[in-house]
């Protein structure tokens, strides 16, 4: 197959869910046979060397890039106050990308053109017409269901825009989500929620995958006795309210139970968090090589209060072999999941129990991350994507 990508983002580096999805969906395409090609927005065009997106490029037939401006783009986005569409829209709107997308098409033909999130709809929805392929829409997440769960631990103007953007993405999710000859999303959960708001859509649930790989390297740290971690990229609004959650009510409650209890806090901009310091918190900011903090962890903590979709941070958790203790909203994400896999919480206190017991019970944790691995590398493979794609373009099933 000839696939094209249209992304708001640059795949690589990986950082961050979205990123992670499409660098690995290319990756697993290309080693499947198939030839892609990449329309791209990036805010670090003239610093990047060629060197530094091999990577990437090693995997695709063509990319092409368009440089986005910040400054720029958020004029565009406010001006995007006046009008209907989501302010994401309005954010990545342009007249460069737009003649790419009309250009790329007719040169490539492709199968299938792979549409990442909702901000790239208006460039697809202006060519589908014209071009005979199988046009797939990847919203991974309803995102405007994130928005309205998040808008309680928002304040003031910030509350505000977001309740008035979220009510604009939902619309929008719902009217452009039937266009598209497929409509994907990243878990059951973001499934029912999407068919609720949009009956007529073709929905399918494509999952993420796992690497399978733990700790890499011939020497893997050994576990702490009483470490606990928490990975995400923190310019997320959900990673950073669950950073400081975790930081601010959850670990004084461990550290009282446990003294010698620490906890590392790992992930781009991590560093950066403010009010949330105390006695035997790290804060390891980007780590080019995350897994031997996996490797090294007691326990992995994801007290996500608000979220979408599938936290990729837990499957990493998982597929090196770490228990984790979340929140009901995080794993009803996973969903069918067995149900004694995770250890759940609802306050900072049954959070902090739940830690404090895997901590006290090495045994245990063991054998909840063994489990835990055997089930997401069995259940969330790079496979299953090629195949959607496959289906999306009509090639027949392998028997």
């Amino acid at each position: 197959m000839r696939i094209l990508f249209l992304t708001s983002r640059m795949p690589y580096p990986a950082i961050g869910g979205d990123r992670n999805r499409v660098m690995h969906f290319i990756q697993a395409l290309a080693e499947a046979g198939h030839e892609v090609h990449l329309l791209t927005f990036d805010t670090a065009l003239f610093s990047r060397s060629a060197e530094s997106l091999t990577p990437l490029t090693r995997f695709v037939a063509s990319m092409r890039v368009v440089r986005l401006p910040p400054a720029v783009s958020a004029l565009r986005a406010a001006a995007g106050l006046w009008g209907s569409l989501p302010l994401q829209a309005a954010y990545y709107d342009s007249s460069r990308m737009r003649r790419l997308v009309k250009d790329t098409l007719d040169r490539v033909r492709p199968d299938v053109v792979y549409t990442h999130l909702f901000r790239m709809a208006p460039y697809a929805l202006a060519e589908m017409r014209a071009h005979p392929a199988a046009w797939v829409l990847d919203l991974t997440d309803v995102v405007s269901s994130e928005i309205s769960r998040s808008l309680e631990y928002r304040g003031g103007l910030n509350r505000w825009i977001y309740r008035e953007e979220g009510r604009r993405i939902e619309r929008y999710e719902s009217q452009v989500a039937p266009l598209f000859d497929r409509c994907w999303v990243v878990g059951d959960r973001e499934a029912r929620v999407l068919a609720t708001m949009s009956p007529s859509a073709r929905i399918e649930v494509v999952p993420i995958g796992v690497d399978g790989n733990g700790a890499t390297g011939a020497r893997k740290p050994a576990r702490e006795p009483a470490t606990i971690l928490f990975f995400g990229y923190q310019k997320i609004f959900h990673n950073r309210d669950a950073a400081c959650f975790l930081a601010r009510d959850i670990f004084p409650l461990v550290r009282a139970a446990v003294p010698h209890a620490v906890l590392e806090i790992a992930g781009k901009s991590s560093d950066s968090l403010r009010g949330a310091r105390g006695e035997g918190i790290r804060y390891l900011g980007y780590l080019k090589n995350p897994d031997e903090a996996f490797a090294r962890a007691t326990v992995f903590a994801a007290p996500h209060r608000f979220a979408a979709g599938v936290q990729t941070k837990v499957l990493q958790a998982l597929d090196a072999g770490l228990p984790v203790v979340t929140t009901p909203l995080v794993r009803e994400g996973l969903e069918p999941i067995p149900p004694d896999l995770l250890r759940v919480g609802r306050t900072a206190e049954e959070i902090a129990a739940e830690i404090v017991a895997l901590i006290r019970d090495p045994a245990l944790a063991a054998e909840l991350g063994a489990r835990g691995r055997d089930w997401v590398r069995s259940r969330f493979r790079w496979e299953h994507a090629v195949r959607a794609f496959e289906a999306a373009a009509g090639v027949p099933a392998a028997p």
